[in-house]
């Protein structure tokens, strides 16, 4: 059971380790799946080959991976629409976005987007691998992002 939770922990946080930043599987779970993976066990050197088994993993196409879990076919279908609350200038570096909805996201991207609004609609979608995506309707433009609150 343990390893069938960490394959679809380490599956569903593929896609993220490919960004520029190259963050570690421990940057892309929460504090509570962090500590309910039982991942806290493994050492640094344990880590890195985790993560280079990631990047390994996650080259596959989805036929080669086999994806059959309602879990993962869930992820397909997660979706929220909302509006950034206030004035939006876009983003420069890492920026945080509050929604009306009363729920926080942020990227940790350097990515670059200059466009002035107010209240911007915006859709975050994730995708099957489990990172998150928040695109402004007006524009059509999309940077990842992830929960803050």
């Amino acid at each position: 059971m343990f390893r069938h939770c960490l394959a679809l922990l380490l599956a569903l946080s593929a896609l993220p380790v490919f960004s520029a930043d190259d963050p570690d599987i421990r940057e892309l779970m929460t504090a509570e799946e962090f500590a309910g993976s039982g991942l806290s066990r493994l050492s640094n050197e344990e880590f890195d080959v985790v993560n280079r088994w990631l990047m390994r993993y996650s080259g596959q196409t989805v036929a080669e991976m086999n994806v059959t879990s309602s879990a993962e076919r869930d992820l397909d279908s997660y979706t929220i629409n909302s509006r950034i609350d206030g004035e939006f200038t876009g983003w420069n570096g890492p920026t945080r976005f509050p929604l009306k909805n009363g729920q926080l996201w942020e990227t940790k991207s350097t990515r670059r987007y200059s466009y002035s609004a107010i209240d911007p609609e915006v859709e975050i979608t994730r995708n099957w691998i489990g990172s998150y995506k928040l695109r402004l309707l007006d524009t059509d433009k999309a940077i990842n992002v992830k929960r803050v609150r």
